[in-house]
């Protein structure tokens, strides 16, 4: 299930539940690592997001952190390939087929860093318009890094 927080407040959540874990003695410091790691960049491309969304006045999108395990292997399939393909419209409907939605759309990319990225998408027609579109309200994020690059699949719907 997806959540409706914001990026920011997401990660905070994240960031508190972590450190409560590890004051308690619940969880040892390699199983926080592997969270903050496995979150933090997908939660960091999100961040910038919906940075671009409030700079054009639209609403913060949710973190679909279910979907994003999708998102990942979408992304990790373009690296292990080397080349960038979006998901066919049958494979996004099933991959959607569990939420509420009504409109999706992907965006992908590889590249240098995630700031670079989302340039590259605010500076692409079709890339900002998936952005920007105002009745998309969450979206999945799905982050692989591989021989020195980020390849990055967003996931949008509403």
């Amino acid at each position: 299930m997806s959540t409706v927080l914001g990026g920011r407040r997401v990660a905070t959540a994240i960031a508190l539940l972590l450190s409560a874990m590890v004051l308690l003695g619940i969880a040892p410091m390699r199983q926080v690592a592997h969270a903050d790691e496995r979150f933090g960049r997908r939660l960091q491309m999100l961040a910038l997001t919906n940075q671009d969304r409030r700079a054009h006045e639209r609403d913060d999108l949710g973190f679909a952190a279910a979907l994003s395990r999708y998102a990942k292997d979408h992304s990790r399939s373009m690296a292990n390939k080397g080349y960038l393909y979006h998901s066919s419209d049958e494979q996004l409907q099933a991959a959607l087929g569990h939420y509420a939605w009504s409109i999706g759309g992907e965006n992908v990319g590889v590249g240098g860093s995630l700031d670079s990225l989302e340039d590259a998408f605010m500076a692409s027609k079709d890339h900002r318009e998936n952005i920007l579109r105002p009745t998309y309200d969450h979206a999945a994020v799905g982050v692989v890094r591989a021989d020195g690059r980020v390849w990055v699949t967003v996931i949008f719907y509403g």
